[in-house]
């Protein structure tokens, strides 16, 4: 999407950046990435999987309704709990369901419990109707086996389970055993719905488990936990409710890997306040989000993040015959077994959001996945200890509005291709990284070669993406190809890093791009671009909030913005520009003269100025302004 800037003042959320840089600050993590499924881009402009993942609900999972002259009531109390009707015997505090059937339920337990163990060829329809039950041993509610499990709260109930620390309950003997380790805990499929609200107090260990699948579609719940709040196994589905979870492990969980098409989490609606000691939600295949207001806290949020350097590269990484980058925090894209991962959002597979509104505060990652990461709509708010958005394979933004305001690196990926969206970021290091997330050596290019990653590509052509970094703005360890939408850099201030760090061919088609920070390793659009580009460093540094125009010969205002950082040189491109024509550059209220001789144009002093990716300095091709101009400074050589 082109966008043309004439008779407009733009001033973007950040402000503009220059072109510089080498090959400075790629962000290091020793992640090997795992290869996922491409998603495909349906007609409704979603996104979904090409792997076959079950997301519908069944009419009978979304089925609140039950006759009451066809249940099995049963009535808790200490010592005197009763049960009218065929299915359920009554031992003590346990009440035992033996049969298919519904079977409404209201009453309390102080310590007690409800077990299903109907065949694994009837289903059990459970309506919970101010029920009230503590286990001191065991689950409150235990489903051992069942076809599948329905958990219905009736419309105004209050329910509530608890278990108590230290339970080493299970079921099964030998290599059959299984550990009890949730309040609810079910080796059936269960689904839980109705308008009324459950209460879950996960002291031993996990909220609500199923070791199959487990599908809400509605209902009001309040869950603490030692552990996870929710967890299926083979999937966790939620269409609707509404969620409050504080948990000592994840929030959300779904961890079969064993399976294609399962372990996946898919969230279609439904409202989510969640604080979590691990991660917010995490998947081992598929994390598919659809719709829905979140409210995630991980690891205690930003503030707990692991603190990170790295090391920008300054004229001296001339003389050295490789490249290396380095960080304080040593795998710092990867969970091994010896960390524990506080990312927001985490798949191991295929991360996909097509709506909602999303808020995350993390200690790592606010959205991670060591697959593919695509992005078609809805709203996120990303507060990182790390990186905002980082995929290990391929990231994809279609369309959704990104406000990362708290980052080490803002966005990270393989290939990062920028469709559509508003995209706004803010980094300590680089604000976009088109990486392969691990330490790496390359051989330094030689004179007008390039050096850099096949696999790594930016890739912008549309959209609005303003970038606000102290490291690169923009940075591939491949190429940068820029053909349409509005990008805005600022920064960085230090001339280890530059606004544009390519190790391969910068090229720029379309768009409009305004930048402005430092010069020392300022990096110039390649020759073979078809857009012209304007690179212009300056003897002086200009403060933070300066004004930038830019004129045509009749005086009209072509680009127009505030720096937002110091800066020594600036960079922009538009299909106003055209080669042979003469610009004015107002910098405050001091001018110079812009003339445009080629494509690809370096006027003013820079210290290391790279024509269309990395070279070695001094080869780039610059033009002496007009003698006695403001800012003049003896040509480059």
């Amino acid at each position: 999407m082109k966008k043309k800037m004439k008779h407009t003042k733009i001033t973007p959320f950040l402000t503009l950046a220059v072109l510089v840089m080498l090959a400075g600050c790629q962000a290091t993590s020793s992640d090997t990435a795992q290869s996922a499924e491409s998603t495909v881009i349906a007609d409704s402009g979603t996104s979904e999987s090409t792997v076959d993942y079950d997301l519908e609900f069944s009419s009978d999972d979304l089925e609140v309704g039950y006759d009451e002259s066809d249940s099995t009531t049963i009535q808790l109390a200490d010592a005197q709990s009763t049960s009218s009707g065929d299915g359920a015997t009554v031992d003590g505090n346990v009440v035992t369901i033996t049969a298919g059937g519904t079977y409404l339920i209201s009453g309390t337990l102080s310590d007690g419990q409800i077990k299903v163990t109907a065949p694994d060829t009837e289903e059990v329809h459970l309506i919970l109707n101010g029920v009230e039950i503590t286990s001191s041993s065991s689950a409150p509610l235990l489903i051992e086996e069942a076809e599948k499990v329905f958990v219905t709260l009736a419309e105004g109930s209050e329910n509530t389970l608890t278990d108590k620390a230290g339970s080493t309950a299970s079921i099964g003997t030998g290599d059959d055993a299984t550990t009890i380790d949730g309040t609810i805990f079910s080796k059936a499929d269960l689904t839980v719905n109705g308008s009324g609200n459950l209460t879950v107090n996960g002291n031993t260990n996990h909220g609500i488990v199923s070791k199959d699948d487990l599908v809400i579609v509605s209902g009001t719940y309040q869950i603490t936990a030692a552990g996870q709040g929710l967890s299926g196994k083979d999937a966790v589905k939620i269409k609707d409710g509404t969620f409050t979870l504080n948990t000592g492990a994840d929030g959300i969980q779904s961890d079969n890997d064993q399976e294609e098409g399962r372990g996946f989490v898919y969230i279609a609606g439904g409202d989510f306040v969640m604080d979590a000691d691990q991660d917010g939600i995490q998947a081992e295949t598929l994390l598919q989000i659809d719709g829905g207001t979140f409210d995630i806290t991980a690891g205690g949020g930003s503030a707990n993040a692991v603190a990170k350097t790295s090391e920008g590269m300054g004229m001296d990484f001339f003389n050295q015959t490789a490249e290396t980058e380095t960080e304080t925090e040593e795998n710092l894209d990867t969970d091994d077994t010896s960390s524990t991962s506080t990312k927001g959002l985490k798949a191991t597979g295929e991360l996909i959001i097509n709506d909602g509104t999303i808020t995350i505060n993390a200690a790592d990652d606010t959205v991670h996945t060591d697959g593919n990461l695509t992005l078609s709509g809805g709203t996120l708010t990303l507060a990182s200890g790390d990186d905002g958005l980082h995929a290990n394979n391929d990231l994809q933004l279609n369309g959704s509005t990104v406000a990362i305001t708290e980052s080490y690196e803002g966005i990270e990926g393989k290939t990062i291709t920028i469709n559509d969206g508003e995209i706004t970021v803010l980094a300590s290091d680089d604000g976009v990284n088109a990486s392969s997330g691990t330490s790496t050596t390359s051989e330094q290019a030689g004179p007008g070669e390039t050096a850099g990653s096949s696999e790594n590509a930016l890739i912008i052509s549309g959209g609005t993406l303003t970038v606000n970094s102290s490291g690169d703005g923009l940075d591939s360890n491949g190429t940068i190809e820029i053909s349409g939408g509005l990008t805005t850099v600022s920064g960085p201030e230090n001339d280890g890093n530059g606004t544009i760090d390519s190790n391969g061919d910068t090229i720029i088609t379309g768009g409009t791009l305004m930048a402005a920070g430092s010069s020392g390793m300022a990096v110039t659009f390649s020759g073979s671009s078809s857009q012209a580009s304007v690179l212009y460093g300056f003897e002086n540094t200009y403060e933070a909030e300066s004004e930038i125009e830019l004129r045509d010969a009749d005086g009209t205002v072509l680009l127009s913005w505030t720096a937002d950082k110091s800066f020594t040189s600036v960079q922009f491109s538009s299909a106003d520009l055209a080669v042979d024509e003469t610009y004015t550059l107002s910098v405050n209220d001091e001018t110079f003269e812009v003339p445009i001789e080629s494509v690809a144009t370096t006027v003013g002093t820079t210290t290391g100025q790279m024509e269309g990716g990395m070279q070695q300095p001094g080869n780039g091709d610059i033009q002496k302004p007009s003698e006695g101009e403001p800012g003049s400074m003896p040509e480059f050589n």
